[in-house]
């Protein structure tokens, strides 16, 4: 009887670890599959950026001479 008890507790050990390391394998594949989007979309949102500055220069000077303004009024009230 305890020969049996052992051989299914190997049995379910056995399946369980099967069970985890095909979830893991997934996990792991969906984690790759959603960081390389992110990849891919912070690269186009890089060149929609570069492409905008490259047209509009002056505005984007204008904005970013704006949002050195509000930082140094920030930090400069502490």
């Amino acid at each position: 009887m305890s020969r049996n008890y052992r051989d299914d507790a190997r049995h379910y050990y056995r399946d369980a670890k099967r069970r985890g390391s095909r979830s893991f394998k997934r996990a792991r594949q969906r984690a790759d599959d959603v960081g390389q989007d992110l990849v891919e979309q912070a690269e186009e949102a890089w060149r929609e950026t570069d492409d905008y500055v490259h047209r509009n220069a002056w505005s984007g000077m204008g904005i970013a001479a704006l949002a050195g303004f509000a930082i140094g009024f920030l930090v400069g009230r502490r």
